[in-house]
């Protein structure tokens, strides 16, 4: 069983490390001006960053069932709950980004001089990079879960 759950945390966070670099990615990026080689950069990028993070989701989930704590440990652990609900709002931030790099790769395809503007541009950048923040902020939750904090 141990080996097991080893696997499965391991596997949790390999994909939480790749969401992280993806991430990151994106926010180094949106520093380049954003024209459409760049946006669809950003696309690729965020198309990975979205593919990690279900994984991420599914290999939480596999912990949760079949990992060495169970569910009765995670249901009654606040700091679980504060971990999930962090994550849920990384991922509602990111939808706007998500929507600006369609947008910008629509604009680029239909207009082969296209660049972004500088002021959206920045307001995505910043979305971006409250994300990572808030991912500080769940670690911090995730540390104190796993450490029985709060329960």
């Amino acid at each position: 069983m141990l080996l097991h759950d080893a696997g499965l945390a391991y596997l949790h966070f390999v994909l939480a490390f790749v969401l992280v670099g993806a991430l990151v990615a994106e926010a180094f990026i949106l520093r380049l001006p954003v024209d459409g080689r760049v946006a669809r950069l950003l696309l690729r990028v965020d198309l990975f960053y979205g593919v990690s993070a279900f994984l991420l989701i599914l290999a939480g989930v596999s912990r949760v069932i079949w990992g060495a704590k169970g569910w009765d440990y995670y249901q009654s652990q606040p700091f679980f709950w504060a971990k999930i609900a962090t994550f849920a709002a990384i991922g509602l931030i990111s939808i706007a980004p998500t929507r600006a790099f369609l947008r910008w790769n629509k604009a680029a395809g239909a207009d082969p001089a296209f660049a972004a503007t500088e002021v959206e541009q920045r307001k995505v950048r910043r979305a971006v990079v409250f994300e990572t923040h808030l991912i500080a902020l769940l670690l911090l939750f995730a540390s104190l879960m796993a450490r029985g904090i709060g329960a």
